[in-house]
């Protein structure tokens, strides 16, 4: 095993724990993925740290010890208390700007309609052993520098890239008491580009129906991890084949056999739509719009040759959207801006050249702020097409009229109040209809000057 390197990032906090631990007889251990991405050179995140008394106490003192440590460390900084988690017996406390989360070492107890335990304090082992994956169960014990493989698996399965339940006696419990676990597999496997062991696959796919005990938001947090990986689309289809992806986004498993018309479309809308998520950029946004945006094709029937046709697709795909990620409880923000992209991205599929700039502001004026991703999604649609080059051509325009701030109108020009008194009437609904005129010219001229405004507003509705 190589010399092992705290990151910079991380080394004065280390280096605190570390001093407090020796001078106050704890031992300190770094736990889960953090010691799996040193050992990987990867970025490191979420400092974990296992606190034990090194004398041989009853167990109430070991419950707490995580919780006492967080508050000696905070006191002898001089940092702000900690949060306390009485329960769980763990702390987390701000060190030199990081959330560090102070733990015992412990056993879960499940209810089976639930993945949120009760907790008993426990040996080494036994914590290891509870955990998700050999990988993420080395512990790192900061006294002596000291790496414990307590599963015997967890060091050979990183040089092997496997990922591997850390108590293979139990697989499917692992799983079925906590079935999150099987979107971190995936993701772990998309992130990593480690394989996921045979056994492990299986009980995976075992326990797949159990997730409706996991929590939206959790599943959420995961998907949002695995959309801006690389190629995400092998994470949707490993979740199809586990049968996670029909009970978590039943929207996305049902484009399944559903074929395209046209000679362009080899593929049915569920490998079209996970091809076109990996055209697009490493964001949530577009990626989560990718994934959706051809959630609204309907088969239907026509006539006795049983001619497919789809209606309104992109306008019932945002409808269906907004309905997925009010489950999933995404913000309201978040919600809209995709519901946005998909409704529009179909429009810059219909650009020529003959477009006039007006056209070009008309069209961003409708795709509001998301007029680069809805461009971006559009010409990931298409892939590989000739049409394509439309959709670039229509973009470097949106860019040229910008750069020469003749994209944008400037937004209120003439406030109501003012047209008001133009006009000599009392507020009413008219006033809107007089600044949508404005619009109108603005759109038409973005150079137009205030006073010429006023003069046609005038010739037009005095």
């Amino acid at each position: 095993m190589k010399n092992i390197v705290i990151p910079d990032k991380y080394k004065s906090i280390v280096d605190k724990i570390t001093v407090t631990a020796n001078e106050y007889n704890f031992d300190v251990y770094i736990v889960g993925g953090f010691v799996r991405d040193i050992i990987l050179n990867r970025q490191s995140k979420d400092l974990d740290i296992m606190v034990c008394l090194k004398n041989n106490d009853n167990d109430e003192n070991k419950r707490f010890a995580g919780i006492n440590f967080s508050k000696i460390l905070s006191k002898k900084y001089n940092l702000s208390s900690p949060v306390i988690f009485e329960r769980f017996g763990t702390a987390k406390l701000i060190v030199d700007n990081e959330e560090v989360e102070f733990v015992m070492p412990r056993k879960e107890c499940y209810n089976l309609n639930s993945r949120n335990p009760d907790t008993q304090v426990t040996s080494l082992q036994q914590d290891a052993l509870r955990r998700d994956f050999t990988i993420n169960a080395l512990f790192l014990k900061l006294n002596d520098n000291t790496i414990l493989d307590f599963t015997s698996n967890g060091l050979s399965d990183i040089e092997k890239k496997i990922i591997r339940v850390a108590d293979t006696q139990n697989s499917k419990i692992i799983f079925e008491q906590d079935p999150l676990r099987i979107l971190r597999a995936i993701r772990q496997h998309l992130q990593l580009g480690f394989t996921i062991e045979q056994d492990t696959y299986n009980s995976m796919k075992l326990s797949s129906k159990r997730i409706n005990i996991v929590s939206y938001e959790r599943i959420r947090d995961e998907i949002n991890k695995i959309l801006v990986e690389n190629e995400p689309s092998k994470a949707f289809l490993m979740m199809d084949d586990v049968g996670l992806l029909e009970e978590i986004l039943p929207e996305i498993s049902n484009l399944k056999n559903i074929k395209q018309p046209g000679r362009y479309h080899i593929d049915d809308v569920f490998i079209h739509s996970l091809k076109v998520l990996d055209r697009t950029k490493n964001d949530v946004v577009i990626r989560m719009s990718a994934l959706l945006h051809d959630t609204g094709k309907r088969v239907t029937f026509k006539n006795e040759n049983n001619k497919i046709s789809f209606h309104n697709h992109d306008v019932e795909s945002s409808k269906i959207a907004e309905i997925v990620l009010k489950r999933f409880k995404y913000s309201k923000d978040f919600t809209q801006k995709v519901s946005s992209i998909i409704r529009n991205h179909m429009y810059p599929k219909s650009y020529s050249s003959v477009w006039s700039d007006t056209d070009i502001r008309r069209f961003v004026k409708r795709c509001g702020k998301e007029v680069d991703l809805i461009i971006e999604l559009s010409k990931a649609d298409f892939g590989r097409y000739s049409n394509v080059k439309n959709i670039e051509e229509l973009l470097s325009r949106v860019k040229d009229l910008e750069s020469k701030k003749m994209l944008y109108t400037k937004h209120n020009l003439i406030p109501g109040r003012e047209i008001m008194k133009i006009f000599n009437k009392p507020q009413g609904k008219w006033i809107q209809d007089i600044k949508d005129k404005i619009e109108a010219m603005q759109i038409e001229n973005p150079s137009i000057t205030k006073e010429d405004i006023i003069k046609n507003i005038k010739a037009k509705c005095l």
